[in-house]
């Protein structure tokens, strides 16, 4: 299970103390200093390439880099794995940084790479990337609870993204803590997933909310519970699957990341910079236009949270003969 993550309460005293001990690190150790290269492990357009550059405009629109220039680069291919593998031969720079996502837990586990998440150093939990058990509106299943009585005595038919993504692992962390079978059919894209769900081919599938949001909104889907371990931000009456009694979480981490071996005050130096962008008003606009939970966890709190998310991950994979 993955231990709860703290929401950032913003007050104007939290303000000024993070903008102090932000300065307060700048000018005892003169850092920034030098051109900062931010690394997108993905190509332009997706998810984490959206992440970074929000990230990345706050910083600079609000200069929260000292002055300093900012470069932004894509480095595509492997799911993740060149960009970060380049991020990881930059040990101790303290001057690269990159944006996490699902791939940085999954590509070492179903992968040959020369890195995982323990070669970087943990700088922020910006936003989870949880999932939705859905159904359709017209749906006999108007909660777990239905779900689960159904499940019990007949098949039920789920479908989801990929066959060892995040949509598998919490169909098989639910299906586990349940104790029910659920029969996992997997789509290529999340567009085949929404569509096999509206023709009936499955009943339910789990998906992540910015993949059905459009359909949620116009009434033919119905979200039954949320992966995270907190309700979303954005879909507040959503219970989650933990508060339901079903004693799992799971959640895929949007943050922000350095070379391991940079030094400790670098380290609280770009926590104390993060949890000013996320005060900012463009932030919390990311978050509302992509279904994100902003749900912040700092240094090696994030650390401990990257530990278990990809221990979770790679003991449901094992279970399913994933890897």
């Amino acid at each position: 299970m993955i231990a709860n993550k703290s929401k950032l309460i913003v007050s104007a005293v939290a303000v000024s103390v993070a903008t102090f001990s932000h300065l307060s690190v700048a000018q005892e150790n003169s850092y920034p200093s030098e051109r900062l290269n931010y690394i997108i492990a993905f190509g332009p357009g997706g998810g984490n390439d959206l992440m970074s550059r929000t990230v990345v405009d706050i910083l600079n629109d609000y200069d929260l880099y000292g002055g300093q220039n900012i470069v932004v680069a894509n480095r595509a291919g492997g799911s993740g794995a060149i960009g970060y593998s380049h991020v990881k031969r930059q040990h101790g720079n303290p001057y690269v940084a990159t944006s996490t996502s699902g791939n940085f837990i999954t590509t070492p586990l179903i992968a040959d790479t020369d890195w995982n998440y323990s070669d970087f150093t943990p700088i922020a939990l910006l936003a989870s990337d949880a999932m939705f058990l859905v159904v359709r509106e017209d749906s006999d299943y108007h909660n777990v609870d239905d779900f689960v009585e159904a499940a019990q005595s007949s098949r039920i038919i789920v479908g989801g993204t990929g066959s060892s993504g995040p949509s598998r692992v919490v169909a098989s962390l639910f299906s586990e803590e349940a104790d029910i079978r659920l029969e996992y059919v997997p789509a290529g894209t999340g567009g085949e997933m929404v569509t096999a769900l509206t023709s009936g081919s499955v009943e339910a599938i789990v998906a992540n909310p910015s993949e059905v949001a459009g359909q949620i909104a116009a009434g033919n889907f119905r979200a039954l519970a949320f992966s995270d371990a907190q309700r979303s931000d954005i879909y507040p009456d959503v219970p989650t699957f933990q508060e339901l009694g079903y004693d799992f979480t799971f959640a895929l981490p949007r943050g922000v990341v350095l070379p391991g071996g940079v030094d400790s005050d670098v380290q609280e130096w770009w926590v104390s910079a993060l949890k000013e962008v996320v005060e900012t008003e463009e932030w919390n606009k990311y978050l509302e236009t992509n279904s994100l939970s902003g749900t912040y966890l700092w240094g090696d709190e994030f650390g401990d949270y990257l530990q278990e998310t990809s221990e979770v991950y790679e003991r449901t994979l094992r279970n399913i003969g994933a890897i």
